[in-house]
């Protein structure tokens, strides 16, 4: 396998776990949130927010890593506009991804685990975990809108 085969089997890993990890927090949060049990929602939080500061994290670092060097391997370059726009895109659009990701969504989830935690221990929902979770929630969400818009470039790409 040369240098480009080996970037680009870890840049998919690399989106497979982001976007893997990204979807089953979405799913699961939806789920313990249904139970309206208090204890259910604090352990989902907990188990969702060390799921992406590790697994997810390493997806994301992988996938930014791998991306930047399938571009300089494949000589298309670092952010050009032409003649690759597909290529500009997926770089804009994952970096943005990426920092939403780590400056954002990351601190929040541990923020929303904490609320949850204090929330089941005191049996309300304060108005400090609603707000971590609505922020938590669209952030993901744009997230998840970010990571499936760059899927879909990359896959229909030109060539």
């Amino acid at each position: 396998m040369d240098m480009r085969g080996f970037l680009l089997f870890g840049h998919v890993l690399g989106l497979a776990l982001w976007f893997g990890v990204t979807l089953t927090l979405a799913l699961l949060s939806a789920r313990a949130r249904k139970t309206g049990d208090a204890g259910c929602m604090a352990f989902t939080y907990r188990a969702g927010h060390e799921i992406l500061k590790g697994p997810g994290l390493i997806g994301m670092l992988l996938t930014i890593i791998t991306g930047f060097g399938l571009a300089g391997v494949g000589g298309w370059g670092f952010f050009r506009v032409f003649p690759d726009h597909w290529l500009f895109q997926m770089q804009v659009l994952g970096t943005l991804a990426f920092l939403l990701a780590l400056f954002i969504q990351i601190p929040n989830s541990g923020r929303l685990a904490r609320a949850a935690e204090a929330a089941a221990t005191a049996g309300e929902e304060s108005t400090v975990f609603q707000k971590f979770r609505k922020r938590h929630a669209i952030v993901s969400s744009v997230n998840g809108a970010l990571l499936l818009i760059i899927i879909l470039l990359g896959t229909l790409r030109p060539g």
